[in-house]
């Protein structure tokens, strides 16, 4: 029974996931076929009469009693008579007099019909154009395909609804109504519940669409198979309740749990995700709720035999049911597969142009997008122009569809007037006496047309004629035989090349982690994984099969760089050996890194194979002979090894040898297990290895009413246990209030003038609104990210000092900034008329970056952050050991006198640097960029009711979420800890402004920690418990000018017991 309500719907959507293309295509065009055949069942034999109908007179020789025809069939009989058409006229539009006609017979009896025209053929030659004496247009109209049939459509709704409206009780009409309130109210929770699952519109439509394709199929269902007519009466009562009662709870929670899977895991195949979720959480609980009802319905039905009408819609209504079960984990699993595998595409491309454009070479942008892909965010949401194009498209689909395939039953121009069928006999016999005053020897046969109408011209009118001649023309090209193939052939070809991309790109998206984790399940001794290993113990010279075979290897390493990374990288003493062995001593011997096992060819062929670029195909030992005689570079290792890992390797072998060192030579500087992949053309040149830092975590901190665990890396102890209790007493007090200010990266270029004169007018057209907007236009150009705010300008002498202030997205964007301001001078020398301007440097020092400065403290670099918080007295007293004027007046003698007697330039705090810098180097911001970043005022004062409100200001936090030491997985990884890592999905520089903040918040903690432990006196002790071993106990020498009240020594004997740990 689970297999049957768990694993059968989980292999379902597990196929249709695989394949959504497939299902997508192949739903529609059997609910195409299916809505056709309910489009001939439902409208078409529902159609009203309309005067479409001919009505045929008959009329013998030398008489003048007209005979009415019954049928058609009638017409054999008098076949020999002389056959002419009436066409009965209808002037719409007409105010003062009708249009010039030539033989018009007007009728006066009837106001639907303004007069007839005799003619010998049933088409007629009747003129397109008409003209009044007042110059009026007349167009004949076609009965269909007319934009303005709407109005009169509409008009002709409103009279059915007060017909049935007058018929019906009162309460049915009420019930009704609100079943269609009800109805339409679900419409609006679905989407609402799908927003809040991270979908602003695609999948609540698509949920929307499965259960319309659901409905088609159970009525086509229902009719054909069942033989069981659901009258339109029905449908339109019944739907709304249905609709009401059983709403989309089965969709949302189809996809919430998808969505949530995703999340948890953004780097699992969707099909997998999919199908977990359906087979575990979804299938047995949806299927059981759906039966339970569909089986309510049933017995409805067996319940109300002698009201078929309500019968009928119950066996609809449980077919319906089921049928949308069905299309849950087929129809819609194909949906929700296919967006987040776009999703995944958009944003591993959006992410490589980004660092690409942020200075990061695109191999590593590659490698970095390919494995970075994280949907958790909102993983299914649209970006607002996206979201309109698709509304767009889909009610322009259905405008389309009321316009090409509505026309017929909607509304037509003869809607207004009585069919010609149903008008009274006498009146026609009336108006065909008054054409025909003679009857032919033969006899006379007559046919009474439908009515034709001309319609004055208006504007709507000239709109709908170019739009049906535009559908005319195509649907007169499409029906030719030859083009119709061809375009079949095209949409095949389409179809095709849709379904290879998207099964190219799910290959292409799929996570190199699972690849890692197969190689490492994999034996250890695999042929492809010891390349490096056969590359650097080669104990004899090698024979040419082995050249070969070693040349074939040295390939798949390229070709699979992360195969060689996992096995292959362990060395002692020199060696590369085995993972198993174990190298105790930390010195290990050289003498060793040459041994006799190793076979040198000589210095002259190596230098042949160097030129070949065929040093790959060389053993360690080679290579680090072609580096010590200066042959090769150390910083070409890289290219010319073709792997990464294999280039440290040897560069410490090296640099073990220029430099004397045998410590590059043990494990104590570790190089292995790391991904050299994402630091070349990144972060380091020359690598030999990386530094561990411990890293620490502080928080929860409540930051503007989210908790937050903050990554600190450092080597001071105390700092993050002194920031943790700085949490701990902001968030009693409530958390933390953040308001960003500002923020905008900047670039100072300077360029010179030949004389003052000159540098003056540019510095005038600068600061104009005309210079602003053109250079605005200049630097936006050069970037999809980067966007220039405003150029603030400077001059000394002859020079101009221009600082550039744009925004960058999620990036620190240094680089970008850069780009965009070097295009900017070229512009400006080239096109704006300053052709004798000289750049002297890109950077002169008016950004100004990595230097303490008082324009970043005014005007803000980077992210201008404030953070505020209030801490309950009590709280200061328990947690902080401290009290509310005590902190007061320490913050105001140390940060702010103390501070400005020292002529400090933003350094109004205790210690922001400290924390600031630990969360950079955990992070992967740019640890230099501490001096103008660590700006900060640190504010105290009391509140009227006693408790502390500190606060802190940094002009200046200068940081992001992509590129820059953020690529690497350690780092990337602390990013995600935070819930920031790379580019905001759809408000661009929202991660790194939320960086900034946490940032601003942690300062904002440590400063609160250190400045308590310093009015308490308790720094030096907490130092000594948790660095140093107890000093020896100091001989208490009283000090003659100072007195203390018992207040004070109480308080020095509390903070003698007790450190800053929380």
């Amino acid at each position: 029974m689970t297999y049957l309500f768990s694993d059968i719907p989980a292999s379902l959507a597990r196929v249709c996931a695989n394949k959504p293309i497939h299902i997508i295509i192949s739903t529609v065009l059997f609910a195409a076929v299916a809505y056709l055949g309910i489009f001939e069942q439902y409208i078409t034999n529902d159609l009203p009469a309309t005067d479409s109908q001919e009505v045929n007179f008959y009329c013998p020789p030398s008489s003048s009693n007209w005979e009415l025809l019954k049928s058609t069939s009638d017409l054999d009989k008098y076949s020999n008579a002389e056959h002419v058409y009436l066409n009965p006229l209808k002037f719409k539009g007409s105010t003062d007099s009708f249009p010039e006609f030539p033989n018009l017979i007007e009728d006066l009896e009837t106001s639907d019909v303004d007069g007839y025209v005799l003619t010998d053929t049933a088409v007629g030659n009747l003129p397109e154009v008409l003209k009044n004496e007042q110059g009026q247009v007349f167009k004949l109209r076609s009965s269909n395909n007319k934009l303005g049939k709407y109005y009169e459509y509409c008009k002709s709704i409103i009279v059915k609804l007060q017909h049935a409206i007058v018929g019906a009780e009162p309460l049915d009409i009420v019930m009704v109504l609100c079943a269609y309130v009800a109805m339409w109210f679900t419409f609006i929770q679905l989407f609402y519940g799908m927003r809040k699952i991270g979908s602003n519109f695609w999948l609540a439509f698509g949920s929307i669409l499965s259960s319309c394709f659901a409905f088609i199929f159970a009525l086509a269902l229902t009719t054909e198979i069942l033989k069981i007519k659901v009258s339109l009466v029905s449908l339109t009562e019944g739907l709304p309740f249905l609709v009401s009662t059983i709403g989309f709870k089965h969709k949302l929670a189809f996809t919430a749990p998808v969505v949530k899977a995703l999340n948890s895991d953004p780097h699992k195949d969707v099909a997998d995700i999919i199908s977990d979720v359906v087979r575990s959480r979804t299938a047995i609980p949806l299927i059981r709720d759906q039966l339970i009802i569909s089986a309510s319905f049933i017995i409805c039905s067996l319940l109300v035999q002698n009201l078929p009408g309500l019968k009928n819609f119950c066996i609809l209504a449980s077919i319906i049911l089921a049928v949308d079960l069905f299309f849950t984990f087929t129809f819609f699993a194909s949906i929700l597969s296919l967006k987040a595998q776009i999703f995944k595409v958009h944003r591993e491309i959006e992410l490589k142009e980004i660092l690409e454009e942020d200075g990061i070479s695109s191999n590593v942008a590659n490698n970095v997008a390919e494995v970075s892909i994280d949907i958790s965010q909102t993983v299914l949401k649209n970006n607002r122009r996206i979201l309109g194009f698709k509304i767009f498209t889909v009610f322009g689909f259905l405008g389309l569809h009321l316009f090409a395939l509505g026309t017929s039953w909607l509304y037509d121009d003869s809607a207004d007037f009585e069919p010609i069928a149903n008008r009274d006999s006498h009146l026609l016999i009336a108006a065909v006496k008054n054409t025909i005053t003679q009857i032919p020897n033969n006899g006379l046969l007559l046919t009474v047309l439908p009515i034709k109408v001309y319609s004055q011209a208006t504007a709507l009118t000239e709109l709908e004629y170019y739009v049906v001649l535009i559908f005319t023309t195509l649907t007169t090209a499409i029906s030719d035989p030859l083009i119709s193939k061809f375009l079949f052939m095209i949409a095949g070809i389409s179809v095709s090349i849709n379904i290879y991309l998207l099964n190219a790109t799910r290959f292409h998206i799929r996570s190199p982690v699972s690849i890692i984790n197969q190689l490492n399940s994999s034996k250890p001794n695999s042929s492809v994984g010891n390349d490096i290993v056969n590359a650097s113990t080669t104990t004899s010279k090698p024979s040419k099969k082995t050249k070969k075979k070693t040349k074939k290897r040295a390939e798949n390493n390229i070709q699979e760089p992360l195969v060689a990374d996992v096995n292959a990288d362990n060395i002692k003493e020199g060696q590369i050996v085995d993972e198993n062995s174990t190298a105790d001593d930390d010195s290990l011997s050289e003498n060793t890194l040459s041994s006799s096992d190793d076979t040198v060819r000589p210095l002259e062929e190596l230098t042949e194979i160097l030129k070949a670029g065929n040093v790959k195909d060389c053993n360690n030992s080679e290579v680090l002979e072609l580096v010590i005689a200066g042959k090769l570079p150390l910083y070409a290792l890289e290219k010319q090894l073709g792997n990464k890992m294999r280039a440290v390797v040897v560069r410490r072998q090296s640099i073990a040898k220029f430099a004397n060192a045998p410590v590059l030579l043990s494990d104590r500087l570790p190089f292995k297990d790391y991904d050299y992949d994402r630091v070349f053309g990144a972060c380091c040149e020359n690598v030999i290895g990386y530094v561990p830092i411990p890293v620490g975590v502080a928080g929860p901190l409540v930051i503007d009413g989210k908790p937050f665990h903050i990554p600190v890396a450092t080597t001071e102890g105390c700092l993050v246990a002194s920031a943790m209790r700085g949490c701990k007493a902001i968030n009693a007090g409530g958390g933390v209030e953040t308001v960003l200010t500002a923020d905008g990266m900047t670039r100072g270029p300077c360029v010179q003038f030949p004389n003052l004169k000159r540098a003056g007018k540019a510095k005038v057209w600068l600061d104009s609104e005309e210079g602003q907007k053109k250079m605005k236009a200049a630097f936006n150009s050069t970037s999809r990210f980067a966007r220039l705010q405003h150029i603030k300008t400077a001059i000394a002498g002859d020079s101009l000092y221009i600082r550039f202030k744009t925004t960058t997205g999620d990036a620190m964007g240094m680089n970008m900034i850069s780009k965009g301001v070097e295009h900017s001078l070229k512009c400006m020398a080239e096109e704006f008329g300053f052709d004798d301007m000289n750049v002297i440097s890109l950077s002169g020092n008016y950004c100004i970056d990595k230097k303490a400065a008082a324009i970043n403290w005014i005007e803000g670099r980077g992210k201008s952050i404030v953070a505020s918080a209030d801490i309950p007295s009590d709280i200061v007293e328990k947690v902080l050991k401290s009290n509310v004027d005590a902190l007061v007046e320490l913050n105001v003698s140390k940060n702010l006198v103390g501070s400005a007697l020292a002529g400090a330039i933003g350094g109004f705090n205790a210690h922001a640097a400290n924390l600031l810098t630990a969360i950079y180097i955990a992070t992967g911001q740019d640890p230099a960029q501490n001096v103008e970043s660590s700006n900060c005022m640190t504010l105290m004062k009391k509140l009227p009711n006693g408790d502390l409100r500190i606060s802190v200001s940094m002009p200046s936090i200068e940081v992001g979420t992509i590129g820059g030491g953020t690529v690497l997985e350690p780092q990337g990884a602390m990013l995600e800890l935070l819930g920031i890592r790379g580019p905001h999905p759809t408000e661009p520089g929202a991660n790194a402004r939320q960086l900034a903040k946490v940032i601003a918040s942690a300062v904002l903690a440590s400063e609160l920690s250190l400045c308590s432990a310093l009015a308490a006196g308790h720094l030096v002790q907490s130092h000594m418990q948790h660095n140093r071993k107890a000093p020896a106990p100091l001989e208490a020498v009283p000090s003659a000018g100072v007195s203390l009240n018992s207040a004070d020594v109480e308080r020095l004997k509390e903070g003698s017991k007790i450190c800053i740990r929380s």
